[in-house]
């Protein structure tokens, strides 16, 4: 598949990942429903905490045997993991959580990068990631098998979702995590996903979003701000509706470390403040499912907070937790809250500890949200003309964070679609039907490759280079993309490669791979690939021929900004062929 983009011929069906920071979850539909009904999407559903509570995402974690192989996912496997602790039989076996964040969200990745699981144990990143979307893959064919509907892999093509702003080196991971997963290469497509999400609520009827006023839908608006609030990061992009099979994506940017997860971090802060933070060590290793429960319990009731409404929140507090914490004191939860001075919080009979929905909101939701909402309003001062916001991700199930954006937009109308926690894997499956939807994007670096060029009067003197009786400037940026450029899908750049090989002393290349460095940076005009910012970006290998480089050898090398990818093609005598660009270390 070339640069994301994919024919369906002869697929029956689309499927979609969405690999979440704290959830993640797959949806489906068949060519022949989408046809007739582009909606009709199929969410698998899984049942955690030992009850017949149904989630349409679970938990991104994952349980390894002490031999490193799979054991579970999700639900199961935190339930599992947690007997295991309770039991003190964990120490042997590989619990990994939060795996997205940890690993992909770096300036430099590499094959080679390890995570270290609860206890510290470490594990190929690669390997960890392939196994969840294994299973999340044989989940679906058996779910399908089930139906007496059994399919072959050539007939599903699958989409995973990316966050806009993951580097290029992310996306490479992700790709290859997936080919290992079992997944051909020529069968996946990664899609960002604020773009999916816009997707969707393309389609949605008015009376399916919160705030809307009437029964058209939104494909009538020109441009749209999607903010999308997931478990790690929340990415903003403005989305520009060019017509009803035209969009364009004018604007990526990300608003920081703003999501579910870091709320949560605040909440059990806090619980060390109260408690101590050896006594919530002590709980979480010895009582693993009470902690999980609790954690849930405040994932729930964090989004039911409403703006303008008090009205104090209900957290059951273990009795592990707070049986084990009065003998340590002395004394009861009551008092010791009374000792700290904890007037927003009040408990009353079997540890029911009730929060004032302000004090929740103040003290976990605002602080972090600070740079979020300052990206927000960097955006929504460049493009002036926005029609509206798209709020998705679960955070925008929460009425107060809603309440906050509609505060920055002011007059702007903010749309929430009813099931926002979904819109991304919905839209990822749209996206897989209708890829070509996305005509063109934002670029977010200039991209360029190192070049010696003639020396001009104003360049760098400490760049000057006689080389054959000319004058050459070394280290120069000859920029094939630059930051801001609307790249429209199937652009191409292009730069002349000419290689000498009749010194002696360069002869013995002839027989080893040309290399070429592709830097990037912020800046829209960069001059040097040492000006400060530019840093290298990948590399473009060009094979060897049989025989070695002819003594003169001249080429083409092109790059393609296609989907969410870059590919790379070679021209030279021998014709076109695409080239390898390799993003990690």
């Amino acid at each position: 598949m070339a640069g994301g983009t994919s024919s369906l011929d002869g697929k029956l069906l689309v499927a979609a990942i969405d690999f979440g920071t704290a959830y993640s979850g797959y949806a489906f539909s068949f060519r022949s429903d989408y046809r007739l009904d582009p909606l009709k999407i199929e969410v698998n559903h899984w049942t955690g905490n030992g009850s017949q509570m149904m989630s349409p995402k679970a938990p991104s974690s994952v349980l390894l045997n002490p031999d490193k192989t799979f054991k579970s996912f999700g639900y199961m496997a935190e339930e599992e993991y947690s007997s295991l602790v309770e039991n003190g039989q964990h120490q042997d076996w590989y619990f990994f959580t939060k795996i997205k964040m940890r690993l992909l969200y770096k300036e430099n990745i590499s094959r080679a990068d390890t995570l270290e699981d609860e206890c510290g144990k470490p594990m190929l990143g690669l390997t960890i990631l392939s196994m969840i979307i294994r299973y999340l893959k044989d989940d679906l064919f058996k779910r399908l098998e089930q139906r007496g509907m059994p399919l072959r892999a050539q007939d599903i093509l699958w989409v995973l979702t990316v966050p806009a702003i993951w580097s290029d080196a992310a996306k490479q991971f992700t790709k290859e995590a997936t080919e290992e997963a079992g997944i051909k290469s020529d069968d996946i497509m990664l899609v960002y996903e604020p773009e999916a999400a816009a997707l969707y609520c393309r389609f949605q009827k008015m009376q399916n979003i919160s705030n809307a006023k009437d029964d058209s839908n939104l494909s009538k608006k020109k441009k749209m701000l999607v903010f999308d609030m997931g478990g790690g990061t929340t990415d903003i992009s403005i989305i520009k509706i060019i017509s009803e099979r035209e969009i364009h994506i004018v604007e990526r940017a990300c608003g920081g470390a703003f999501g579910g997860v870091f709320i949560n971090e605040e909440f059990i802060q806090w619980l060390e403040d109260v408690f101590g933070k050896d006594m919530i060590k002590e709980f979480k290793k010895k009582h693993r499912s009470d902690f999980m429960l609790l954690i849930e319990n405040f994932e729930t009731k964090k989004r039911l907070i409403k703006p303008d409404d008090d009205t104090p929140i209900c957290f059951q507090i273990p009795l592990s937790l707070k049986a084990s914490s009065e003998k340590v004191w002395g004394y009861s939860l009551e008092e010791h809250l009374d000792k700290m001075s904890k007037s927003s919080v009040q408990v009353k009979k079997r540890g029911k500890l009730f929060i004032k929905s302000s004090f929740i909101l103040n003290n976990f939701f605002l602080p972090i949200a600070k740079d979020v909402f300052e990206e927000l309003r960097k955006a929504l001062s460049k493009h002036g003309d926005i029609d509206c916001v798209l709020a998705v991700g679960g955070l925008a199930q929460s009425p107060a964070v809603v309440s906050e954006i509609r505060k920055y937009v002011k007059d702007i109308p903010v749309y929430v679609p009813f099931d926002s926690s979904l819109a991304v894997v919905s839209g990822a499956v749209l996206y897989g039907h209708e890829n070509n939807i996305i005509k063109a994007r934002v670029c977010l670096y200039s991209y360029g490759i190192q070049t010696m060029r003639p020396f001009i009067k104003g360049d760098d003197e400490n760049k000057k280079v006689d080389q054959e009786g000319e004058t050459w400037c070394k280290h120069s940026f000859r920029a094939l993309y630059k930051a801001g450029d609307l790249v429209k899908l199937g652009d191409v750049s292009s730069y002349n490669l000419v290689e000498s090989f009749e010194d002696e002393n360069r002869n013995h290349k002839r027989f080893k791979p040309i290399r070429c460095v592709l830097f990037t940076s912020k800046e829209k005009d960069v001059r040097y690939v040492t000006d400060e910012g530019c840093k290298e970006h990948g590399t473009i290998d060009i094979d060897v021929p049989e025989g070695g480089f002819p003594v003169h050898y001249e080429c083409t090398v092109e790059l393609e900004f296609a989907g969410t990818e870059i590919i790379a093609r070679l021209k030279d005598e021998n014709g076109t062929k695409t080239i390898r660009l390799e993003f990690m270390n």
